[in-house]
């Protein structure tokens, strides 16, 4: 690792403590300890390739993941990630990306096309990973399994 990526990890890093520090004080024990869990979970996802990742949440979690909380885990996300300046963007209404939010470099967060495309991609990967799961469960049934 040469001199310049030493910096920029310890800048991100810096970036990250900082953050940290500020949401500790902004947001209840509870959330804090949701969103560390999540952001564990999210850097050995797939999502640290820009794919997309679906969080594991019980009922008391998901009560919790609030939207607000969400942004919060992507601008986590994207400090540790990173090495740009990343905004939270809502991608709208679209049937696979209802509500969803995403993290976008700042000189893109309102570029119409490079959204449309970004949704288009949650869009196809959601429609693969429901044939996946129909798939899945065809094979349980025909095996004898509960899906």
């Amino acid at each position: 690792m040469d001199r310049d990526e030493r910096h920029d990890r310890s800048e991100r890093a810096e970036r990250l403590t900082r953050y940290l520090n500020e949401l500790q004080e902004r947001i209840d024990p509870r959330s804090l300890e949701l969103l560390m869990r999540l952001l564990r979970e999210l850097s050995t996802s797939p999502a640290v390739r820009g794919g997309t990742y679906e969080l594991g949440m019980g009922p008391e979690e998901k009560e919790l993941f609030t939207p607000a909380l969400q942004a919060e885990l992507l601008v986590l996300f994207g400090l540790l990630t990173s090495q740009d300046e990343r905004v939270v963007v809502d991608l709208g209404d679209s049937p696979h990306a209802k509500g969803m939010k995403v993290l976008v470099p700042q000189e893109r967060a309102q570029d119409p096309e490079f959204l449309y495309r970004h949704k288009q991609r949650v869009a196809a990967e959601a429609e693969q990973r429901e044939r996946d799961r129909r798939e899945v469960e065809g094979i349980a049934r025909a095996s004898g399994m509960e899906p």
